[in-house]
């Protein structure tokens, strides 16, 4: 049954209204929106107040650092949780100091422009110590026992499992049973509560033949992080513990909203600022399965009574296993509505009711309930998930660890899908033995930033920045998980050359709309989840695709000259009935260990009466449709006639195809397609691979892309997935425009000197540094003959002087370095045996003195250049020759122009090098803590960072050499 209330009614008019209002917006072109991004294409970050200990001073300082570097926006979370040993001594939360804070925090940021949102808890997630356990996760548990009639029976009956002495009866059931297969007759159902007292005794005269009496109530789910606790018991600070709220009610959001909500909003509004959104962060408190109005709520989404199927839920059979199983679905099913609809969108109402937007990690991770996480994460402005990162990437240099993300193509599928500019990402975070704090440096990120990118996120929110006093020192103290954005890094002075990367990627990737030829439906068997981007075996490589639920189909499809459209503009070429979370069982057993949720790889043959009627509709107005037909309805509601009702439409729309000699026909306006793949079909529709290169079916994962349409413009994002350059020849579906190369390093564009046009694609070459990326922008009309001969697209390099030997390096004496010291060759710090360099952090200055010789003979041609080339850095550098400021270096190729400020003789070159704090840590520890430069724990929690852990690479490795580009 479609549940079409009016709360439904009213969230879909408001998305409706919502992704109307964004098409189009845009200020300036595509090429001021890269030079300059707006400030929505900035990153945000998470501003942890761990443990609340902050002061006016530190909150200032950050607000005012992340604005001049280039992040945009704040979201407050106050939680615990650190990676020490002892709670740190904060504001006590909620507490008039803390509310002077946060009312600073609020004018800081509107005095800064600062876009500001707030976690709703004292930890991730809604909880707090003013949750009561009737408004907490909840459970269905059971206890039976089987009885032969006829008898009296008379005792005390054992009263299910119990937790933190929290339990309520639901009913007290009799079913008549078949002993040997354990199989109950829902029709014989007796209702006996009445017949147990308040000490759980139970009386009740059992009639003739086999009976089962079960007892069903609820109580706390019990899970681990249902409950939080205090540091070190728990994550978070003293008066923020307490229990998560039940999110299958409105009732227990309502309270919490009531208590903390209105709360910061008042407190907001007397500081004369804004909150622009409340943020509910990662489902991390387990999976819960009922609520006090929990049959209320299943007749509402299921259309039928769910009393007299009860012991299916103990492990009984009702009539037959295929049907205790559809009734297993409908209650797993019924509980991701609740979720979406109860927790996530009720969440929206009330934030948009207040005037802000709401934001959420809403499809996971962790151990999860089933979940529709496409219908959650509609139901946010903000709709997000998270990426992790590793110390190491595996050897082939490549990313692969899908792992790590993924739930990224799953949250860009629900911003394109339900209209969100926005697919963000909690971006970065890392918990690894030995490596967690201060461990990677902006190169080190990149690859999966870039893959985050490819797999649709178009927006960061960087994990995480620690806010602290000043006074407090450097590193300071830091929550459990890294990265740390603060402006206690060594490299935040440099970093803004990092952010202005992700700003130049994130502008280009929020605009116009994602191109996908094919949207792949999910289904209806729950959990509904999308898996991480790989190649789909039916689709191949080179295209791209979305996932749809149920919902959305239901809701938001339509036809327009034969592609299924959404009310804001995407569009597809086909749906194709995948009926699976994916075909492959190694990528389903991946998402479903993510979520604790099992996952099966096996399309479903069952599809709702509503869903196949729209798809007919689909299909009568132009639609193709690639799938099998479906054998029954996949909701019992209606049983048995709406399984007659699903094979009548089916047989109207498959008619005599066979899915072997008969595959395609007509219907309406539309095709039904079956027994072939979505990659066959669009090759014989004429519709090439959106994006290809040589070796493609190879090495199908050695360049990754996406695809966006902005208007008449056409933007490609490719980046380089291995650790060497890489040069390819690469093609695009466009003709009749002018290919540019734009670098989102630099900000540099220009137009490809060479490519050719043929058979409706654009073929150029690139090359692509390690871990490399370019956009690919098609904005200018060109004639669909013309072809590109002229300069190449990029540069060949020869060395023309090496300048390796003999360098002074200025170390600070302030960190413990040996002040300034002769190099005679380059090296790595942590190699060396002076203890004042091989544990050292922060800058460090490289001076040399060379002569060049006469340098217009060394350009020969117009147009050739002669740059920089530091070979290896240990991470940051900042190049200045000859007085002239050349800009800082994070990542490879580390190259540098130089041809208009080199002399013929005495050029004075200065690199000033930044690499990690985690070396001068480990050497601190060694030191006693008088003589330590460094100020932070003493111990790490987890053994993220110890005395024993390995050093991490530094300084200017090298070879540096001046080459000409030819």
């Amino acid at each position: 049954m479609k549940h079409t209330g009016l709360k439904s009614i009213f969230f879909l008019l408001v998305i409706f209204l919502c992704c109307n209002s964004v098409v189009g917006q845009r200020a300036g072109d595509l090429s001021d929106l890269f030079v300059s991004p707006p400030d929505h294409a900035k990153p945000r970050v998470y501003w942890w107040w761990l443990y609340n200990r902050v002061n006016e001073g530190s909150i200032t300082r950050d607000l005012e650092e992340f604005k001049a570097k280039g992040i945009s926006g704040v979201n407050l979370i106050c939680t615990g949780g650190y990676a020490g040993e002892g709670a740190l001594l904060g504001v006590e939360w909620l507490s008039p100091e803390w509310r002077a804070l946060y009312r600073h925090a609020i004018r800081e940021a509107k005095r800064l422009n600062i876009e500001i949102g707030f976690n709703l808890a004292g930890g991730w997630t809604m909880m707090g110590p003013w949750v009561t356990p009737d408004k907490a996760m909840k459970k269905v548990v059971q206890s039976e026992q089987l009885v032969t009639g006829p008898v009296t029976f008379s005792k005390e009956f054992p009263q299910p499992e119990t937790v933190d002495n929290y339990y309520h009866d639901v009913w007290v059931q009799a079913f008549k049973i078949e002993r040997q297969t354990k199989t109950v007759h829902p029709e014989t159902a007796i209702d006996i509560t009445d017949c147990i007292n308040s000490e759980g005794r139970l009386h009740w005269d059992v009639p003739e033949g086999d009976w089962l009496i079960l007892r069903t109530g609820y109580t706390l789910t019990g899970h681990p992080w249902s409950k939080w606790y205090a540091y070190p018991k728990g994550d978070t600070f003293e008066g923020g513990d307490g229990y998560e709220i039940d999110y299958l009610s409105t009732v227990a959001l309502d309270d919490h909203f009531d208590h903390l909500g209105k709360l910061v909003i008042e407190e907001t509004r007397q500081a004369g600022g804004k909150l622009a959104y409340l943020w509910s962060d990662s489902w991390e408190c387990g999976k819960l399965t009922w609520t006090q109005d929990f049959p209320e709520q299943f007749r509402r989404f299921r259309g039928y009574d769910l009393k007299p199927y009860m012991a299916i839920l103990a492990g009984y059979t009702v009539n037959d296993s295929v049907f205790s199983a559809r009734f297993r679905d409908d209650f797993d099913r019924t509980i991701q509505d609740c979720v979406a609809e109860n927790f996530y969108g009720h969440f929206y109402e009330l934030c948009h009711e207040n005037g802000m937007d709401v934001g959420n990690e809403a499809g996971g991770p962790n151990d999860t309930p089933p979940q529709d996480a496409l219908k959650n994460l509609g139901r946010c402005d903000i709709p997000a998930g998270e990426f992790w990162v590793h110390y190491k990437l595996p050897e082939d240099g490549m990313n692969s660890r899908k792992s790590a993300r993924l739930n990224l193509k799953q949250t860009a599928s629900a911003a394109h899908i339900y209209g969100r500019r926005e697919a963000q990402a909690e971006a970065f975070t890392q918990m690894e033995q030995d490596r967690t704090h201060w461990s990677l440096g902006p190169y080190e990120l990149k690859p999966y930033a870039n893959d985050a990118f490819c797999e649709g996120i178009n927006r960061f929110m960087l994990h995480q920045a620690t806010c602290q006093p000043p006074e407090d020192g450097k590193p300071g103290y830091e929550f459990c998980a890294g990265q740390h954005f603060t402006p206690n890094i060594t490299w935040w002075e440099q970093s803004s050359a990092f952010f202005s990367y992700l700003s130049r990627c994130q502008s280009l990737l929020q605009e116009g709309k994602f191109v996908a030829d094919v949207c792949f439906f999910l289904g209806e068997r729950p959990p509904t989840l999308v898996p991480p981007k790989y190649v789909v075996p039916t689709l191949g490589v080179g295209y791209d695709c979305d996932y749809t639920n149920a919902e959305v189909l239901l809701t938001r499809m339509s036809v327009e000259d034969g592609r299924i459209v959404l009310p804001d503009g995407m569009s597809y070429r086909l749906l194709y009935l995948q009926n699976c979370v994916s075909p492959v069982e190694e990528i389903c057993k991946a998402v479903g260990h993510y979520q604790q949720l099992k996952v099966l790889s096996d399309p479903s043959d069952a599809m709702s009466l509503p869903v196949i009627k729209k798809l007919r509709q689909l299909i009568r107005d132009g639609a193709t449709v690639v799938g099998a037909p479906p054998k029954r309805s996949a909701e019992l509601n209606g049983y048995p006639d709406c399984d007659k009702e699903v094979r009548k439409i089916a047989a109207e729309i498959w008619g005599d195809l066979d899915g072997k000699t008969r595959t395609e026909r007509k219907f309406g306006k539309g095709r039904i397609i079956w027994g072939k793949t979505a990659r066959e079909v669009l090759l014989a529709d004429g519709i090439q691979p959106d994006f290809s290169y040589t070796g493609q079916t190879r090495e199908p994962e050695k360049f990754d892309y996406i695809h966006r349409v902005d208007g008449q413009s056409e933007i490609y994002f490719v980046i380089n997935r291995t650790g060497g350059t890489e040069v390819g020849d690469f093609s695009f579906r466009v003709t009749g425009k002018q290919p540019e190369i734009w670098d989102p390093v630099t900000g540099e564009m220009k137009e490809a000197g060479s490519f050719e046009q043929k058979g409706g694609l654009t073929g150029l070459s690139l090359e692509l540094a390690p871990y490399g990326s370019c956009f690919i922008v098609f904005r200018k009309s060109i004639s669909k003959n013309s072809s590109g001969k002229g300069v190449p697209n990029f540069l060949k390099y020869e060395k023309v002087k090496e300048l390796s030997d003999s360098w002074q390096v200025l170390f600070d004496k302030d960190w413990g370095g040996p002040g300034e010291v002769h190099f005679d060759k380059l090296s790595n710090w942590i190699d060396s045996p002076e203890e004042g360099i091989k544990y050292y952090s922060g800058k460090a200055t490289y001076r040399k003195v060379f002569d060049m010789g006469n340098v217009q003979k060394k350009l020969s041609h117009a147009g050739e250049r002669l740059v920089l080339d530091l070979g290896d850095v240990k991470h940051v550098a900042a190049v200045r020759l000859n007085g002239k400021e050349l800009g800082v270096l994070w990542c490879s190729p580390w190259r540098v122009d130089i041809t208009d400020c080199i002399k013929d003789t005495g050029n004075i070159l200065e690199i000033d090098i930044v690499n990690l704090w985690a070396n001068r840590v480990i050497g601190d520890w060694k030191l006693p803590v008088e003589k330590r430069f460094t100020k932070t724990h003493d111990v790490f929690r987890f053994d993220m960072l110890r005395g024993s852990t390995p050093l991490t690479d530094a300084g200017l490795l090298g070879p540096v050499n001046i080459l000409r580009g030819l």
